[in-house]
């Protein structure tokens, strides 16, 4: 039997999108900016990211780049990959303008995620080097789903398919090997034509029927994008209170015992 593969220490970040539809709640912020009970979505993932062994994290910026050196400098290390073009492409485009940057395989987040760290968890510890993240129904609103057999994806849309068994939801959170990566940037070169609103999701899509792209499904996840005001309704009423929940069992260890030594230490 064969070793997982080693947990990734890089990860890349996408959040070069404008948020046109959230901007009633964000205004002129960036989504992964947006403070979300009291502290903004991309801190809460770069904490995460560091509970699970990530200590190097690309973030890709379009529009209002100043937002996240203002909000993150001084208090997380991050490297920066511009996509100048954000406005008229997909996100597709701004994982391939961080390709310098890349030698090693690497955790895929988009940026408006709010999630437990089970997500995480179950990606770091995959037997597979290409996997991405699906739930249950999560009844959200703007669902991807995720179709395939056995171990491998067959196909990403938004829409309800007949053909391949549905998998689950698209999460947007994915582990990408090095070989993928420039799959991607190949396919994404040679058959996409400039510009265009072609996402990620798109391109791993495309590229499913031809090469093994793996999945971790964690059924009961507690997550959401937060991508308008529905869905933040939906992250405070519905998935904030389950998170917090799971989030007490499921983070690693040593930090669970941090914080019950340093409960005593209070009282």
């Amino acid at each position: 039997m064969e070793d997982n593969p080693p947990i990734a220490r890089t990860a890349v970040i996408l959040a070069a999108g404008m948020g046109t539809r959230l901007r009633s709640i964000a205004g002129e912020t960036p989504k992964g900016c947006l403070v979300f009970q009291g502290q903004p979505l991309i801190e809460r993932s770069l904490e995460a990211l560091a509970r699970w062994g990530v200590d190097r994290v690309v973030v890709v910026r379009g529009w209002q780049p100043q937002a996240f050196a203002d909000l993150l400098e001084g208090r997380f290390q991050v490297e920066y990959a511009e996509n100048p073009d954000y406005a008229v492409t997909g996100s597709m485009h701004s994982l391939f303008v961080a390709g310098e940057l890349l030698k090693e395989d690497f955790l895929l987040l988009e940026s408006d995620l709010l999630y437990e760290d089970r997500a995480l968890e179950r990606l770091q510890h995959s037997p597979q080097r290409d996997s991405i993240l699906i739930s249950g129904p999560t009844g959200a609103g703007d669902e991807v789903y995720v179709y395939g057999s056995g171990e491998r994806i067959q196909r990403i849309s938004k829409e309800i398919l007949d053909g391949p068994p549905l998998l689950g939801e698209l999460v947007g959170i994915s582990r990408i090997s090095i070989p993928l990566y420039r799959d991607m940037c190949t396919h994404y070169q040679v058959n996409v034509p400039f510009p265009s609103n072609y996402h990620y999701e798109d391109c791993l899509s495309d590229l499913s029927g031809g090469m093994a792209i793996g999945f971790e499904k964690v059924e009961d996840l507690a997550w959401t994008e937060i991508d308008d005001p529905g869905h933040y309704r939906h992250a405070l009423e519905n998935v904030y209170p389950r998170l917090l929940e799971k989030n007490a069992r499921h983070r690693p260890q040593k930090e669970r015992r941090q914080k019950g030594r340093h409960q005593k230490e209070r009282r």
